[in-house]
């Protein structure tokens, strides 16, 4: 039986867990809204954000322990650790809402942009009243997916571990860790049940009123609201909370910071050179103690014996094999979620049903799952693949069902009205209607997608269960970047990593960035 002092353990882990999240999560709304705005106003500033994105948001997040380790731990023995796991949720969750933001700003309509020019408003006032309040719906769309996201990879980050180096931080995550390992199964279901009653909670106060609040902020005339659930009526006052301290005003929040923003930059544009001299000597300066703190020419030797050790041959072939379960996975995905957003789209009844229910669903730690996979794959005497490509599944679906459900309400009504008129449907609707106006959110969605599948590869493609290990039979990237970390070989980890980065940056630059280019051309036309 659990006790009340097991129960206020449990409660207060969650508390310290969704902290942490909490913090990473804005923290992660206020990069996006940096980087992808700008990225999206600016040519050359897109040029050089979007393909560092791109590999970013790709690198798994083992891949950042080291960086965690050298940086935020060596800080301070107690708070360290704490800015090193709010990093490395910061790294799982921020990249699918810095590319809507970016895309949300890429497809605002030319009169919109022209009226501002016209109206002579300047940097502060388009980005109050224009940029932030055109990126809210993607944001508010694509918070659910980061939650669980970060949820995923909620005990990697509580429990850091490189080779004989750990650090345990109280969390749900660990002490859930903990119940299930000494054999405290009751616990672990009151714990699992405590997460996923928080995560149903987190959808009906925050997120969905988030969606409802953000349906004013979209420049379709006749997009489609945010479908209701009957639950809603108990988490009602929270959304008319919302609705009265938003309402009449622009984002993020009123004069007072447009006043604030305003004195900052003046300011800065006023002691520019100094401002610069400032952020150049931080820089430098920040360098040198963390290059002091190391033995360069000993790490660059760690470094080269892991490519050395890797060879040539082998890489190539561990990473074809992931990308052919990451984009077998991509393709198990987008053969459900397209059906099943157009039928959301077209049949109202199911739109109230099934999206609250998928966002609730895509906000539980699918990582619950995993004991489960493993058990009945092995017990079914399947392939291991077929267990690694369902657990990039997992962490690969909600992306492309939010980018493309999201891009089916925009679809102007009047279109649809034209399609009922002329009595197109099928395929020929599907192919003149739907897929030209949700071709740029389709290309966003498998971009992002494909990222989480290359992050979730750690996990897919090698497990570590206690004293069980789980592992595909055929070579993978994922696979090898897990045996560098369980082992503590840097020079692996980082020679693995920087060959994963750099088929990632050909593969974005050869195939998704013209991939994209060609799908807002194609919208353009179409608009």
């Amino acid at each position: 039986m659990i006790t009340a002092l097991e129960l206020l353990e449990i409660l207060a882990a969650l508390g310290y867990s969704w902290a942490r999240m909490s913090m990473s999560l804005l923290l992660s709304i206020l990069f996006s809204l940096c980087v992808g705005i700008l990225a999206g106003v600016n040519r050359l500033a897109e040029k050089i954000i979007i393909p560092i994105l791109d590999i970013l948001q790709s690198i798994p997040i083992l891949s950042f322990f080291p960086l965690a380790l050298y940086i935020f731990i060596s800080v301070h023995p107690i708070i360290g650790p704490e800015i090193a796991a709010i990093f490395l949720i910061f790294t799982s969750q921020v990249w699918n809402i810095a590319f809507g933001v970016y895309e949300a700003i890429k497809l605002l309509p030319h009169e919109i942009l022209e009226a501002a020019r016209s109206l002579g408003l300047g940097p502060l006032r388009r980005l109050r009243d224009l940029y932030i309040p055109a990126a809210f719906p993607k944001i508010a769309a694509n918070i659910p997916a980061s939650w669980a996201n970060g949820l995923y990879f909620l005990v990697a980050c509580e429990i850091i571990t490189i080779g004989e180096s750990k650090w345990k931080l109280f969390g749900i995550g660990t002490i859930s860790t903990e119940f299930m390992l000494s054999g405290k199964i009751p616990q672990f279901w009151i714990s699992l049940i405590a997460v996923v009653a928080a995560v149903i909670f987190m959808n009906l106060a925050l997120f969905i009123p988030l969606m409802r609040l953000s349906e004013r902020y979209k420049f379709e005339a006749y997009a489609a609201e945010v479908p209701r659930v009957w639950i809603e009526r108990a988490t009602k006052p929270i959304g008319e909370l919302f609705g009265r301290i938003f309402a009449d005003k622009g984002l993020p929040g009123g004069e007072p910071v447009s006043r604030f923003l305003s004195y900052l930059a003046s300011i800065i544009k006023r002691n520019k050179v100094i401002v610069s001299a400032l952020a150049i000597a931080a820089l430098i300066s920040s360098s040198a103690y963390y290059l002091n703190s190391i033995d360069v020419s000993d790490y660059l030797e760690v470094v080269i014996s892991g490519f050395g050790r890797l060879g040539l041959i082998d890489p190539l072939l561990m990473i074809g094999f992931s990308l052919l379960r990451v984009v077998s996975a991509i393709i198990i995905g987008l053969a459900w979620v397209i059906p099943v957003s157009i039928l959301i789209y077209e049949r109202r009844r199911l739109e109230k049903i099934l999206v609250p229910t998928f966002q609730v669903l895509a906000s539980l730690p699918a990582t619950l799952l995993i004991p489960l996979i493993v058990k009945l794959v092995l017990d079914a005497k399947l392939p291991l693949e077929t267990g690694a490509i369902t657990l990039i599944l997992l962490g690969t679906q909600w992306y492309l069902f939010f980018f493309i459900s999201s891009a089916m309400r925009s679809i102007p009504r009047e279109e649809e009205e034209v399609c009922k008129l002329f009595r197109i449907r099928g395929f020929k609707k599907f192919r003149h209607l739907y897929l030209p106006r949700i071709l740029p959110s389709l290309v966003m969605g498998c971009l992002v997608a494909m990222g989480g599948g290359w992050n979730t590869l750690v996990v897919a493609e090698r497990i570590v269960l206690d004293h069980f290990i789980w592992q595909v039979e055929n070579p993978g990237i994922g696979k090898a970047l897990s045996e560098a970390v369980t082992s503590g070989d840097l020079g692996l980890l980082v020679a693995a990593t920087i060959w994963m980065v750099g088929f990632i940056a050909v593969l974005n630059k050869l195939f998704w960035r013209r991939l994209y280019q060609k799908a807002t051309e194609i919208v353009g036309v179409v608009t």
